[in-house]
């Protein structure tokens, strides 16, 4: 069934058939309609959740890894400034593997104040130990929410859905939408370590050096396994929706010259550019990242290792170094023919003909260009 809906009524509708037993959110532009919608059908009875109420986001995670160790699902949704003041506790939930969902709805981090799209405040959480998607629709917003619930349930880790605010969070389009039913193969419970009164036990213990460089090695490797548990997931999606997302896609063909690397919406307007590029007879393909945690590594070395330039389109920034995405393509993959460009910050706009333009300077003149 189909219905017209916003980035963030496709993140509630997805939390809703996904049998979550407890939310706990703290309200932040461009979130809030999220949890709000949420919170209605939990009050109306068409979801049957515990909505815990806090006072900030730091509370609001705490309150989903108490839940989750005591065996919930669970899922929270937030932004920017609110990401940021959970960025202690993210590591608590990735360290005690706990399988929550987060919806972040991706947003420029203050100062100036600006509430409109930007991916620096989750790709700053890159090293939190959360598995990070990136939706470019509404469609890939309310298909990654259930996926990750399955992945992060599988895997043992927690997972980060990532909206950008307004562009896609407030903007709506026709959604194709499952029932809990449908979604109920996906998303059978797991046997997971949690807590039990008559075998008690301590969480988050002291752990000296030798204990912490193993456990921290070993959540590494684990977490390297989460692309073989996403191509399942993501297969087994495919066989309930005919949908199928891979953790990182290619538009219009993996054979070709050049290629434009970027997540998010941001992507939808590499597409189009793709499209004008290809028109005038330039041999160029979209290489569009899913999954920037675990970073596709594999993936991404089969799509560009041969190319004769990639332009990295970012619309976030590491403040002294560039854009985020465009390091982690050249320093990932060890490769030198890698132009990136800042563009769109605090939700400032980027066209198809901007993206045209600049990868058109890079290829012709080698132009080694920052902002846009």
């Amino acid at each position: 069934m189909k219905k017209v809906l916003g980035g963030n009524d496709a993140v509630s509708q997805a939390v809703s058939v996904c049998d979550v037993e407890v939310i706990s959110a703290y309200p932040i532009t461009p979130q809030t309609s999220i949890i709000e919608k949420i919170a209605d059908l939990i009050y109306t009875k068409q979801m049957n959740a515990q909505f815990i109420k806090v006072e900030s986001e730091h509370s609001a995670m705490a309150a989903c890894i108490g839940a989750s160790i005591a065996g919930s699902r669970t899922f929270t949704a937030t932004s920017s400034q609110g990401l940021l003041l959970m960025h202690e506790v993210l590591h608590w939930a990735s360290g005690a593997r706990l399988p929550i969902v987060l919806a972040n709805a991706n947003r420029a981090i203050a100062p100036g104040w600006n509430i409109w799209a930007e991916a620096t405040d989750s790709l700053s959480q890159r090293d939190t130990g959360w598995i990070q998607l990136y939706a470019a629709n509404s469609q890939e917003v309310f298909d990654f929410i259930i996926m990750s619930f399955a992945v992060a349930e599988r895997s043992l880790f927690p997972a980060m859905v990532c909206l950008d605010g307004f562009l896609l969070t407030h903007t709506k389009e026709a959604v194709e939408i499952l029932g809990n039913d449908d979604a109920k193969p996906l998303l059978a419970k797991i046997n997971r370590d949690t807590l039990d009164p008559k075998n008690p036990k301590a969480y988050g213990a002291l752990a000296f050096p030798k204990d912490y460089y193993a456990i921290k090695k070993q959540q590494h490797l684990d977490m390297l396994k989460v692309f073989d548990i996403f191509d399942n997931v993501a297969l087994e999606f495919k066989n309930i929706t005919n949908r199928y997302h891979k953790a990182v896609d290619v538009y219009p063909t993996h054979i070709s010259d050049y290629s434009i690397v970027a997540l998010g919406t941001l992507s939808q307007t590499a597409r189009l550019a793709v499209d004008n590029l290809r028109k005038e007879g330039v041999d160029v393909n979209l290489v569009k990242i899913n999954m920037f945690r675990p970073f596709p590594k594999k993936q991404l070395q089969e799509l560009l290792s041969n190319k004769k330039l990639i332009v990295v389109f970012d619309r976030d920034i590491s403040h002294g170094k560039g854009g985020i995405v465009k390091d982690e393509i050249a320093g990932g993959l060890d490769l030198c023919n890698v132009v990136g460009f800042v563009g769109g910050l605090g939700g400032d706009t980027i066209t198809e003909s901007d993206i045209v333009s600049c990868f058109l300077d890079a290829k012709n003149s080698q132009i080694k260009g920052l902002f846009l």
